[in-house]
């Protein structure tokens, strides 16, 4: 749930500085947004209490040894909150483009830096015996993990796109329609190459399942939007998410 709504918070605020063209894009994009992206940040909170109070050997060890960008990745999430709700406080230009620079690199950040947490959650990190991870932060920029943030910035990126394309009009929707035909090959290319690399590694069957429909979900996402139905891209799109997801926790059970 997290992925798929803060998914394309994410995207938004990247694409503010990819798609919009001055302050007036800029403004549309973030008031698509405006209604929801406090809500969604509700599933993080979510999804923290539900780990510590299910697995809390599990949650010692991964806010203990993803320290560093758990640390970056919840400094980035209050920034961007600070940025959404003062952006518009003061007319100034500077003021303003200040703080939309900030909600386009809160973004960015926290979307690679997710993909790079689950790609060494799937992939293993070295703990001891007292359940404490033994390696340092540059132990986690491994290629495993690297690819998983590329493919999460991507796919988030264009989930963005789909989400702007369907929520506005005009010349800004079509630009955003065009962006999202250029970044799904390129999505798909990288997460097939992520997804495929974990079956490799860690799959089974019903990872497999999870694979191919995530697959299929992002082809098919990709094909609508080309034919100009954002509400069906977009729902493609975040079923994409949901499989993926679904995939690298499957890989992980036992």
């Amino acid at each position: 749930g997290y992925f798929f709504l803060e998914g394309f918070d994410f995207g938004i605020g990247v694409l503010t500085k990819l798609l919009a063209r001055d302050r007036k894009e800029r403004r549309v994009l973030i008031n698509t947004i405006g209604p929801v992206w406090d809500g969604n940040e509700v599933w993080l909170l979510s999804a923290g209490g539900a780990t510590f109070a299910a697995f809390p050997e599990w949650y010692a060890t991964l806010f203990s040894g993803f320290y560093l960008p758990l640390l970056i990745i919840l400094f980035c999430l209050i920034v961007r909150g600070v940025a959404f709700e003062y952006r518009a406080k003061r007319p100034e230009e500077r003021w303003q483009t200040n703080w939309e620079t900030a909600i386009f690199w809160t973004s960015l950040i926290p979307a690679v830096l997710w993909g790079v947490a689950f790609g060494n959650i799937v992939r293993g990190v070295k703990i001891d015996a007292d359940m404490e991870y033994v390696g340092n932060f540059w132990d986690l920029l491994n290629p495993y993990a690297i690819l998983g943030g590329l493919v999460t910035l991507t796919l988030f990126t264009f989930h963005g796109a789909v989400f702007a394309g369907l929520k506005t009009a005009g010349d800004i929707r079509v630009r955003a329609r065009a962006l999202a035909l250029k970044l799904g090959p390129v999505t798909a290319v990288l997460a097939l190459g992520f997804l495929v690399w974990t079956q490799a590694d860690n799959g089974d069957a019903w990872s497999l399942g999870a694979m191919i429909v995530a697959v299929v979900a992002l082809l098919a996402a990709i094909g609508a939007i080309a034919k100009g139905r954002e509400g069906w891209s977009f729902a493609f799109s975040g079923v994409t998410i949901a499989a993926a997801v679904a995939m690298l926790f499957l890989t992980l059970f036992p």
